[in-house]
């Protein structure tokens, strides 16, 4: 009888054990739900690029779309190899792949556009993920809508550019590394580094995500050195990544550039330092583009500011032009608020709580080094940290104690696509993209 009733408490205890890592490491990714979401930014992506394209508008916030766009043709711009070899191998993998079977329906062009559109609806997955382990389940597919309809993440999966790469990467590794801190396995941590290697051969600063499991380990753990011997093996792999960008690809598979910036990754940033402003009117320009004009346009109509092939007016007055634009913003600015009002906020914010300062360090890092680096062009490095910013938003909203907190992301998620779709389109709308098509 005893060994009976033991059998059954260890099952119980078994059984237990397994509902709260399922509690704590979130449901499934692959919903219908989730792959309904990812499926339809796929479409819209792939859509926006031919629209982009056909109004001439791929090359704005500075976008080096045009050293990209020869991967159609399986050619390579010695640039962006240099500098962006993942992308450059992705995008002539999907073309020798792709090219000849879809080539009697499709321009190379338009199959090209569809890889920068699942890798952007990669990141939308990945995203969703992140959210099972952070957000109470009924936030999930409405944080995947706000991320996926955020501009800079939909702009950039519309157009070739290595920009959607490079945050797609790094929402993959938020994604393994929120479910590696929950089940820690030798498995997991080398798909971390994996990641952030290809992270790091993208673009050399993704080296800054190892902030997010330093400061987490820092935080949980405190200087028990033992506890990241795991993550000190991913020192090597950002120093690897970095010399094979420096030494194996420029200069050897990719002819030197006869240009200071294009020399290597310190000339560049010699180079950019040299010329660039920082003075007040540089900082606001920058945290408009960084933090808010990333998530929401602020006009239906074409960029304001000609610099670098048009940027919005660098100003917050910008929102001023659109009621529908300056409202999503508004609704932004309550759900920050009310993750942090007294009366409101909630007593305690899960692992996702536990996580906010981790993510926090990481972005503001990047966010200080670019504006070091290029503060004149915020809007192409900032796609990469806004799953940080949505979570800083969500976690405490999704926890506060706020009424109809659904109701509320549902109508922001409608306001956000309404208002950068308006963007996507420009003034003449559907009506003036019809006839695009249209023509011979």
């Amino acid at each position: 009888m005893t060994k009976h009733l033991l059998y059954e408490l260890v099952a119980l205890a078994t059984v237990r054990k397994a509902e709260l890592y399922r509690e704590r490491a979130g449901g499934s990714t692959l919903t219908p739900g989730i792959l309904i979401v990812t499926g339809a930014a796929f479409a819209v992506y792939w859509l926006t690029g031919i629209v982009l394209a056909s109004r001439q508008t791929i090359a704005h916030f500075g976008a080096d779309s045009t050293f990209y766009a020869v991967l159609a043709d399986m050619a390579v711009h010695h640039r962006a190899a240099r500098f962006h070899p993942v992308t450059t191998t992705l995008g002539l993998a999907w073309m020798k792949t792709f090219s000849p079977l879809l080539t009697p329906w499709l321009a190379p062009a338009t199959i090209l556009k569809a890889m920068f559109a699942a890798v952007g609806a990669l990141g939308v997955w990945a995203a969703m993920a992140i959210y099972t382990v952070l957000l109470p389940r009924g936030y999930v597919l409405l944080g995947g809508i706000l991320y996926a309809s955020s501009l800079g993440v939909w702009y950039f999966s519309g157009i070739p550019e290595s920009k959607i790469v490079t945050a797609t990467l790094s929402v993959l590794y938020i994604a393994l590394y929120v479910r590696l801190r929950e089940d820690w396995s030798v498995t997991g941590a080398s798909a971390l580094g994996a990641i952030l290697a290809l992270a790091c051969l993208n673009e050399v600063v993704s080296a800054f995500l190892l902030a997010i499991p330093v400061v987490d380990g820092l935080m949980r753990h405190g200087f028990d050195w033992r506890r990241y011997r795991w993550l000190a093996a991913h020192i090597p792999v950002v120093l690897a990544a970095w010399y094979i960008l420096e030494v194996f690809v420029n200069g050897w598979l990719v002819p030197e550039s006869a240009y200071q910036e294009g020399q290597s990754h310190f000339n560049m940033l010699l180079y950019y330092i040299a010329k660039n402003d920082y003075g007040l009117a540089s900082l606001h320009g920058f945290i408009a583009n960084w933090f808010f004009f990333n998530i929401v346009a602020p006009t239906p109509q074409a960029p304001l500011w000609p610099q670098a092939g048009g940027y919005f007016e660098p100003t917050l007055a910008a929102y001023l032009a659109s009621p529908i634009a300056l409202l999503t913003l508004g609704l932004i600015a309550l759900i920050a608020i009310v993750g942090v009002w007294p009366r409101l906020r909630a007593a305690r914010l899960g692992t996702g709580g536990e996580l906010l300062l981790p993510l926090v360090t990481y972005a503001l890092v990047r966010a200080v080094f670019f504006f070091i680096f290029n503060p004149s062009e915020p809007l192409l490095f900032s796609p990469a940290v806004t799953i940080v910013h949505w979570l800083i938003l969500l976690v405490p909203f999704a926890a506060s104690r706020f009424p109809a907190k659904p109701a509320l992301l549902g109508a922001l998620g409608v306001l956000l696509i309404a208002t950068n779709a308006a963007f996507m389109l420009g003034p003449e709308g559907f009506a003036g993209i019809a006839g695009h098509f249209a023509k011979p």
